[in-house]
């Protein structure tokens, strides 16, 4: 059970921070406009209460400054670093709590089954490389939770999300592999950073098979498909 669990730091509570304006680039506002919205969709369509016990694999806190509600939750990453923030004006205030464990996202062996009222994934899955990882990450999702939400880009969205490039996943193979060698090199030393060299963005038909009782939750920006969302509630 997460409560019983030793995190990698401690457990942190929600407080006001340094509400000091930021500049902020475009780039990231927009990621947080739209990530927000996601939140919004997550917590109607899977009926989330406040207190809900969620994992969230490869987790980060900065995620949660802008959910409307309070959870408890069990950050799940590789590092203890990549699950926070260097940045305390973007840690939640909304009461949440919140603890690190670090671990691998397809070997969830520390929790029971049906330990977490909701796991939670954001643009994790397309990163795992190979099927068989992919395929183990999708059947612990679905042992761990009750219920569960596992978000992934479209690869059909007009501009990439690591890269910026226009319709990057039609570029001839040679093209993306130059590509992403480059971004994995000027960006491999963030904490946040996950590979673009393995990166598979998954089509829709293959989510439906690794996760056959979802429904899908289609993001659009526009006429155009931003990401699909795999979701089982946990709440009737």
């Amino acid at each position: 059970m997460a409560q019983d669990l030793v995190p990698a730091e401690p457990c942190g509570t929600a407080r006001e921070h340094d509400p000091t304006p930021h500049a902020v680039p475009l780039k990231e506002r927009l990621q947080r406009r739209w990530r927000a919205r996601r939140l919004r969709a997550f917590a109607d369509r899977l009926g989330a209460r406040p207190g809900d016990r969620i994992l969230d694999l490869g987790g980060n806190i900065e995620t949660w400054s802008l959910a409307e509600q309070p959870y408890r939750l069990t950050l799940l990453n590789t590092s203890a670093a990549s699950a926070g923030t260097l940045r305390p004006w973007r840690l939640p205030t909304n009461g949440a709590e919140w603890q690190v464990v670090v671990g691998d996202a397809t070997d969830l062996g520390l929790f029971g089954d049906q330990s977490f009222d909701i796991v939670f994934s954001n643009s994790v899955i397309e990163h795992l490389g190979d099927t068989e990882r992919v395929a183990r990450f999708a059947g612990e999702v679905r042992r761990v939770g009750r219920g569960y939400w596992v978000q992934t880009p479209a690869w059909t969205f007009p501009i990439e999300a690591h890269t910026g490039l226009p319709f990057f996943w039609f570029y001839p193979r040679p093209l993306r592999d130059a590509w992403a060698t480059r971004h994995d090199r000027r960006h491999g030393h963030e904490p946040w950073h996950c590979p673009l060299a393995q990166t598979n963005y998954l089509r829709l038909g293959t989510l439906r098979r690794l996760f056959p009782e979802a429904q899908v939750y289609t993001e659009r920006v526009g006429c155009f498909t931003k990401s699909w969302s795999m979701y089982r509630r946990s709440h009737p």
